[in-house]
């Protein structure tokens, strides 16, 4: 009987340390009903416009989109954020060139998810909700892991080099107008 007692004793000590250090996940299908609200409410973030230009043709056109507490966190900037605050939710909707709506990114800042990796949660959606990708997504890590100095998150208007684009994207087309802004950024 004392063993058991121990036990008893030993699993409601043990029990708070275990809740507490356990990683609430949202299901892809919560974290995009999230993101459709963000579409929804058009919380831009903060740098971002509407129908800024993508590097290629498959987001020819992007919006940056953020819930409050990332808005919040980059208040200053995105350039200015060395980390955002746990549930920044930060998406980015990826038109083609007729500003169709082909798919969404997100990354969701989950306490304790991925600490190599800024705890950020990756997840890309088609329109209707299909998930392309979701959770530890080594390509989305890799690319993000260049922004390391703003929390592994692009600001707004981040012009990356053709090279590092066709590294991540080895088989979609540049956008034209995207490589006109490279061409004069270097220029100036």
């Amino acid at each position: 009987m004392r063993y058991w007692r121990k036990v008893v004793v030993l699993a409601a000590i043990m029990a708070p340390v275990a809740v507490s250090a356990a990683v609430k996940v949202p299901k892809a299908a919560t974290l995009f009903k999230e993101v459709q609200a963000l579409e929804t409410r058009g919380a831009l973030l903060p740098g971002s416009h509407l129908w800024m230009y993508g590097s290629r043709m498959a987001d020819y056109y992007t919006i940056d989109r953020a819930n409050s507490i990332a808005v919040k966190g980059a208040a200053r900037g995105v350039r200015h954020v060395r980390r955002f605050p746990a549930g920044s939710l930060y998406i980015k909707e990826n038109f083609d060139e007729h500003k169709v709506l082909k798919t969404v990114t997100a990354m969701l800042k989950v306490p304790g998810y991925d600490r190599a990796d800024r705890n950020w949660l990756m997840a890309a959606y088609k329109p209707n909700g299909q998930v392309i990708a979701y959770g530890r997504v080594a390509s989305c890590i890799a690319c993000h892991a260049e922004a390391r100095t703003t929390d592994f998150t692009f600001p707004p208007l981040t012009q990356l080099p053709i090279s590092t684009v066709h590294t991540f994207f080895p088989h979609q087309a540049i956008s034209p107008r995207y490589r006109a802004l490279l061409a004069a950024h270097k220029a100036s």
